[in-house]
Order: C-alpha cells, then structure tokens, then sequence
C-alpha cells in the first residue's frame, strides 16, 4: 500500500517536472542537464569528504616516512580531484544563466512570432512566449546561484584543507 503511493507520488513528480520543462521550451533541457550534472560533482565531493580528511589526518600522526609520503601523494590527487570537480560547478553555474538568457530571448521570439502570425489582441498568444521566456530566466538564475553559492562553501573547505596540510606538512 506505502509502496504504491509512493510510486504514485513518484510519477506525479516526474510529470510535474516534464511540465516544467515543457513550459519553459527546449533550453529547459540543457539547464536541466546542466543542473544534473552540478549536483552529480557536488555528490561527488560530498562522498570523497571524509575520505580526505582521513587521509590528512593519517599524514599528521603517520611516523613511517615512505607511508608518510604515500598519504601526502593521496592527498594532493584527491585534492587535484576536488579542485577539478570545483571547477566544474564554477563554469556550470556561470553557464546556466546565460542559458536562462538564451530562453527568455527564445521565449520573446516565440511570442513576437505568434503576435506576427495571430495578432496580439489574444492575450494567450502574449502571454505563453512571456510565460517561457521568465520560466527559463528563472531556471537558469536559481540554478547558477545555487551553484556558485556551493562553489563558495567548496572552496572555502578546500582552502581549509590546504591550510592544514601546510601547518601540518611543513616538517614532511
């Protein structure tokens, strides 16, 4: 009984979603894709966390120079690893308001077209090009201010670790 509500419930979110992207036209795709892929680095970054700080920590207490040595080099690649997936989220949230840009231009041609072709005595014709044009602006502004306030955090943390690893790698 739970299960089949669930399943419900999971099916009307996925049809509301569709609806969404239907609404905003086909730039909705590629900030959808692009909002995938941010949240697939960030989860990326989020399961190698403890991973890192394990292996910093297993540099400061290690007495065995080679093993010591191993974990520095551990370090630095996820660190290399972190910083690249970081990167990934910068551009993407850079990206994705010029996306929303590109739907609210689209979005205008579409009504400016219907306008042309039906006249803008119909407010429905007015309103479903306005409608996907603040759709996709609104999509790409909450998707590239969620990720660059992720970077934030993300660099911050990084830049954490890198400060650590100098005070406690200075002898190393």
């Amino acid at each position: 009984m739970a299960q089949s509500s669930l399943i419900g419930s999971l099916e009307q979110f996925f049809h509301a979603v569709l609806g969404f992207i239907e609404l905003g036209g086909i730039v909705m795709w590629p900030l959808f894709i692009c909002c995938l892929w941010m949240l697939w680095l960030v989860s990326r970054a989020l399961f190698k966390e403890t991973s890192l700080e394990a292996k910093q920590s297993g540099l400061t207490t290690e007495r065995d120079w080679l093993n010591q040595r191993l974990r520095s080099l551990a370090l630095r690649q996820a660190q290399a690893q972190q910083y690249g997936d970081l990167q990934g989220v910068k551009l993407l949230a850079m990206v994705a308001p010029l996306l929303g840009l590109l739907g609210t231009v689209s979005g205008m041609i579409a009504m400016f077209d219907a306008g042309g072709n039906y006249g803008f005595h119909d407010p429905a014709v007015i309103s479903a090009g306005i409608s996907m044009a603040m759709v996709t602006t609104q999509t790409g502004l909450f998707v590239g201010l969620t990720g660059a306030i992720l970077a934030f955090f993300w660099q911050r943390k990084l830049n954490r670790v890198d400060t650590n690893l100098l005070a406690g790698g200075a002898n190393a």
